[in-house]
Parts: structure tokens; sequence; C-alpha cells
């Protein structure tokens, strides 16, 4: 049989998924490839409200509950994790190589590298650090199939020290998108002569580069976070659930940029750029909307090879590009990007990926 770990949040009495897009997405998608759920709940309010020696009986109380949604997992079966575990804790890798012991096949699908991204930051207290470095390690080095975002990622995991026999490159991420067909006809149509589109988190730590986006290109913002809502050329339309955000987007073309500045992907997230799937540019691409990326991006190759965007160095080459884009260009990556979406939004990259890792 084949199964995957379905985390459920407990918040304030609502029952809901660990809450990203993407992982939501990789949930429908394993359901309909006949996938069983194994379902393990989590009240956070209750987490985060509680001292340390409580907090330290919770991580007890998760491990009791992967033990129990796991405990009739037998040889030959197959179990997906989605990577990092939303339960976040460290005794979780022992109930997952307990199950593997038993003859389970383990395959862990990357979201984020929390040890090249959040491991890394300045603001991340030192027990963070280490309980992030135990937890990913211990279960990347275990698992039989590792699900990497592209070869990039790939190459960063075997530089620390994994085998790259098991990594599998996903390549791009899919975007699921319910009623499209009904509904994208209510979008008002795309122009090359229209704002920039930027979505995703606003928040300064993470997208400071939109606090200093160039004057000579106009930019639409959709996320949260922002906090400056009066700089010229720029305007914030505020955020829209995940499922929603296809069809309110109005613009050009999609913006996947991230870091500190415009000129170039700096910090700790502009860099992970360099080995990271951003979601956003699913979005983008699911939505049937040509892409910006930052030519060192991992994904800079994808948007190259289907000719579905552009890549530049800078954001101030943006305006000027745009400017002297022929018309009959900006077309052609508009149909491309029209073709990815039907792939995406059909599951196609992870269900490619997925028969490779069942076999």
């Amino acid at each position: 049989m084949k199964y995957f770990i379905q985390e459920v949040i407990n918040d304030k009495g609502l029952q809901k998924t660990a809450g990203i897009k993407a992982r939501d997405d990789i949930d429908r998608i394993l359901l309909a490839e006949g996938y069983r759920p194994v379902r393990i709940e989590m009240d956070q309010n209750a987490r985060n409200a509680a001292s340390l020696p409580k907090r330290l009986g919770i991580h007890f109380e998760i491990r009791q509950k992967w033990a129990a949604g796991l405990k009739d997992l037998t040889a030959g079966d197959i179990l997906l994790v989605q990577f990092p575990v939303s339960s976040h804790s460290v005794l979780i890798a022992g109930e997952v190589m307990a199950c593997q012991r038993r003859g389970v096949r383990i395959i862990l699908l990357i979201h984020d590298l929390d040890l090249f991204r959040h491991a890394l930051r300045s603001d991340v207290s030192l027990p963070a650090r280490i309980r992030i470095r135990l937890e990913e390690k211990s279960l990347l080095e275990k698992a039989d199939y590792i699900i990497a975002h592209n070869i990039y990622m790939k190459k960063k995991l075997v530089s620390f020290g994994l085998d790259s026999r098991k990594i599998l490159n996903l390549g791009i991420f899919d975007y699921l998108i319910p009623g499209f067909e009904d509904r994208i006809g209510s979008r008002k149509p795309l122009g090359r002569d229209l704002p920039v589109i930027i979505a995703g988190s606003m928040m300064r730590h993470k997208a400071g580069y939109v606090y200093d986006l160039p004057e000579d290109q106009a930019f639409n913002l959709y996320g949260i976070g922002y906090e400056d809502e009066n700089r010229p050329g720029v305007v914030y339309h505020g955020a829209f659930p995940p499922d929603d955000l296809p069809f309110e987007v109005e613009g050009s073309f999609g913006l996947v940029w991230d870091g500190d500045t415009r000129s170039t992907c700096s910090g700790t997230y502009g860099e992970y750029l360099r080995i990271n799937n951003p979601h956003k540019t699913s979005m983008y691409l699911a939505s049937g909307i040509p892409v910006i990326i930052w030519e060192e991006a991992a994904l800079a190759d994808f948007v190259r090879r289907h000719h579905c965007g552009i890549t530049v160095a800078s954001l101030d080459e943006i305006g000027k590009t745009l400017r002297e884009m022929p018309e009959e260009e900006y077309r052609l990556l508009v149909k491309n990007a029209g073709r990815m979406s039907a792939r995406l939004r059909s599951g196609s990259y992870t269900r490619r990926v997925l028969g490779i890792a069942q076999k």
C-alpha cells in the first residue's frame, strides 16, 4: 500500500491542513494517485502558549501520534513525508526509521530546506538552529528517496554528504487551480504595457527589495505584510487565498525575486533562490502569466528552456527590457506560459517523479 503523512493543525477549534498551498496540492495529487492519508493532528495554539516543560511534553505527544498512525505499515508499503514536517520535533525521525526497519520505503518530498535558509539567519536562536539541523539531517540521511526541487538543490544535498543515487528532481512545483477554466474569463487580459505583478510575502526581513523598486516601471503587489502604500508607481492590492489569487492579479509578467535589494538577489532568502523552486513561479505559470526571474536563480534554466519568461540580473533592467520587447515576442511568452499552465494544473511534474520513486 501507499501512504502519506497528512499533518492537520487545530487552530482556534478549526481543523485545517498544515497550511500552505504547496502542501495542500501535494495532498490532493497523492489522494488521486491512490495514496492513503495518515492523519497527524496537533494543537498549534496550545504548543505556542506552553511553557518549556510543557513544550517538551508536547514533543513526546507528537511522537506517540506518529507511532500510532504508522504502526500498521508493513514490508513493501511506501510512506511519503512532506519535508520539513510541520510538527517540528526531533523525535519524529525515530518513528519514521522504525517504519523503515519493518521494510517500509520512505520518500521525502522537499518543500524547504531550513538547513540552508532559517538556520543561517542571524535572528534564529541557537537552540532552534540545533533543532533544525538534528531534525532535518536525520530524516534526509535515512530516507530511501528524496525528491529535490532541481539539479542545484540535488548538488547542494550531495555536498552535504547525501547519496546522489537516491535524490530525484521534481523540476517545478505543480499548482492546482480549482475551477480555472470556468473562472479565468473573468480576469482582466494580460498586456505588455501593464504593471509587473509581485505576489508573496511583503515582510521587510524577507522581501526588502519591494521597498526599493525602480521608478521607471509600475508594479502591482499582492500579499501579506506590506507596510508602504504611498510609493509612486506601486499599487498594493492586498492579500487573497491561493486558489483565488490567479483570478485577482492584473499585469504583464509575474516577478520571481527575493532578498534585500533590487540590484541582485542577496541575503539569506536571495541566495536561497539558487537552489529553491519558489512556489510563486508555479502560481504565475499555472495562471498563464509569463515570469521575470533572477538570472542566477535555479529556475532560470527552466524558464529559458520553456521560453515562458525572461531573466534579468537586476530589477533596474525590467523597464527598458519591456519597453523594447516586440509585441510578437510578448505574445509568444504568454502562449508558452499557457502551455505550461495546463501541465502544472494537472499535477504532471509530481506524478512523473512519484512514478520514478515508486519503482
